[in-house]
């Protein structure tokens, strides 16, 4: 649990997003989104600790109320999705998803959990136990936490060097247009089939260093191959305010933009130049 806090901490002072006024008012708001733990599995076993299993979800509106879905990092959904409802009550919100309802008030640092109305309902691989605009933290069955950030959706284009050359002998290139994933981790893969390339796998990730690293935080593209996809071929980085993050390895070329970022001129298949 110490671990937990220290990264929770480092994190939320990097970000410095919990003082009070940038929280949407209601509990609704905050949980809409896509979220994961890519950074906090990833630093507890970079330190030689047991990582949290790597979770994500994706909570939604819709006409027929909301959804938390689960999702792999390639945004496809892996079970059924579960029901969301926030009743509002004078001091305590109520949150249910399926069966279970969970009381929760709201703090200067978003809404946390203050009591859970059924336990044997409510007996899940985790709970929701904190929401900010930061992220949500959940408390799993083995009474850890984990804190699943929020992401930021990304957009991309990819230039692959086909296998074959044209009939004059030159270079051919299979060029991929918005291509989305999102900054926590999320993956698209790119090529393969019958492109004529081998396939490649986009990553991105959103980087605070935990402390007492002096390293600055940025945002990080990676290329992997789909027979290793725990190990990047290549990466690069740029400030975390940065709005682009781009990558030439000369057999491939990506640009991947922070959706809502300023963007500069877009690469089309036209202006392409490999």
């Amino acid at each position: 649990m110490e671990n937990l806090t220290m990264f929770l901490l480092a994190t939320l002072s990097a970000l410095a997003i919990d003082s009070g006024s940038a929280e949407p008012e209601k509990l609704e708001d905050l949980l809409a989104g896509t979220f994961t733990n890519e950074e906090h599995a990833y630093f507890e076993a970079d330190a030689g600790r047991t990582p949290p299993p790597w979770m994500s979800f994706r909570i939604s509106s819709a006409e027929d109320g909301m959804k938390l879905q689960s999702i792999d990092a390639y945004g496809k959904e892996k079970a059924a999705p579960q029901p969301i409802t926030v009743a509002h009550g004078k001091d305590r919100d109520i949150l249910s998803v399926g069966d279970c309802e969970r009381f929760f008030e709201r703090g200067e640092k978003g809404w946390k959990l203050a009591a859970v109305q059924n336990r044997k309902l409510c007996r899940q691989d985790y709970q929701i136990s904190r929401v900010t605009h930061n992220g949500i933290t959940l408390r799993l069955a083995n009474g850890e936490e984990t804190l699943l950030k929020r992401a930021r959706p990304v957009q991309c284009w990819a230039a692959v060097k086909k296998v074959a050359p044209k009939a004059d002998g030159s270079a051919d290139w299979l060029f991929a247009q918005k291509l989305d994933l999102h900054d926590q981790g999320g993956r698209v893969l790119v090529g393969g089939g019958d492109t004529g390339t081998d396939p490649l796998i986009l990553r991105m990730r959103a980087v605070y260093w935990p402390k007492p690293s002096t390293n600055r935080p940025s945002m990080v593209l990676y290329v992997h191959k789909p027979e290793n996809p725990d190990k990047a071929v290549s990466y690069s980085w740029a400030d975390i305010d940065a709005s682009r993050v781009g990558m030439n390895l000369r057999w491939m070329q990506a640009s991947c933009t922070i959706v809502g970022a300023e963007r500069s001129s877009e690469v089309t298949p036209d202006n392409f130049r490999g």
